[in-house]
């Protein structure tokens, strides 16, 4: 489809990206924040989740950071200064709804090395209609001119949330697993894609197989906090999933070590199978990077499948019923529409 066949292909440890690395830092990261909340009193919960919480006058409170990683390169090179704010929004606050936790205030972080208003306006409004879209107001933020030491533009927001209801985010047995549609690749894995276009096909803009890679590498992320709360709120789920770094590997957080997460993916969009075919990616590491063109999941009783897919829709996502939690080993099985089935 996309020319010959590249055998020894590209995967994320040879984009630059080492995630068994990135989990002993997160591990490392980790040990340290227990002891400093042992040694301050602190009771801090959730840690090493989508968001972890302490206790201010009563209320459970959340602080999340992130940012749009290497997209940003890809953005700016393809003049799309507008979803890097839009994408740092919902990065976070897709994050802390699968916790329960309603965000409320952000601050943002906006680099560059040079001093550029017109830049700085449409990273901005970015983060502004992102902002307006998750009913998060923006309370501050810093603006870093920093010659020498960036040769780009990023952005990173940090979100305050506020946990009110009583969520675990934990399958239970004989959970429907309901997936909700991306919008694209969202804001993970562009180290993996820069390197198969750039290697392949020397470009970010080349257009094969009515595969618009312009238009595919500058979709904004998908923000699925609204209807997440609303569920959660509404009792309708036990468990959410939002798939970015790890992508279906993160299943697992929401499984205790005697369940088993059963999964039937859909065909995903052109643009995946472009990046698999041309970078001669294997199916697993492309469901290990990539979100294959399901954002986020859901689990939910039974009885309430049907209440879930009509709030989705409402909410104009599609939604995809993917399969179901079982007796098992805390595994992720994914049967793919390729023939292959994959397991974390």
């Amino acid at each position: 489809m996309f020319g010959e066949v590249v055998l020894m292909g590209w995967d994320y440890v040879k984009a630059g990206v080492d995630l068994s690395k990135h989990g002993e830092m997160h591990e490392y990261a980790v040990k340290l924040m227990n002891q400093l909340a042992e040694e301050l009193a602190v009771e801090v919960r959730n840690l090493g989740s989508y968001a972890s919480f302490i206790d201010v006058g009563g209320t459970s409170i959340t602080l999340h950071v992130d940012g749009v990683g290497t997209k940003a390169l890809v953005l700016e090179r393809l003049g799309k200064y507008e979803v890097i704010g839009w994408d740092c929004v919902a990065m976070n606050v897709n994050d802390v709804v699968c916790e329960g936790a309603k965000p409320l205030a952000l601050v943002d972080y906006i680099s560059m090395p040079k001093p550029d208003v017109g830049v700085f306006t449409e990273v901005f409004n970015g983060v502004f209609k992102a902002a307006k879209r998750s009913g998060v107001v923006v309370i501050g933020g810093e603006t870093a001119i920093l010659p020498n030491l960036v040769n780009g533009v990023d952005a990173a927001c940090a979100v305050l949330a506020v946990k009110k209801v009583g969520f675990s985010n934990k399958a239970r047995e004989g959970d429907v697993i309901v997936g909700l549609e991306s919008w694209g690749l969202h804001a993970n894995g562009y180290s993996l894609v820069r390197k198969v276009l750039e290697s392949r096909l020397g470009s970010y803009d080349a257009v094969v197989d009515e595969v618009d890679f312009k238009e595919e590498l500058t979709k904004p992320t998908a923000i699925y906090s609204n209807v997440v709360l609303e569920a959660i709120e509404n009792g309708y789920v036990n468990s959410v999933v939002h798939i970015t770094g790890g992508a279906f590997k993160k299943v697992k957080r929401v499984l205790s070590s005697s369940l088993e997460a059963r999964i039937e993916a859909p065909e995903p969009p052109k643009i995946f199978k472009a990046i698999m075919e041309l970078g001669g990616v294997s199916v697993s590491e492309m469901y290990r990077v990539f979100n294959m063109g399901v954002g986020l999941l859901m689990t939910a009783g039974r009885d309430h499948v049907s209440a879930v897919s009509d709030l989705v829709g409402r909410y104009g996502f599609k939604a995809y019923i993917l399969g179901e939690v079982v007796k098992g080993e805390g595994k992720v099985v994914i049967d793919t529409p390729f023939g292959e089935r994959v397991e974390f």
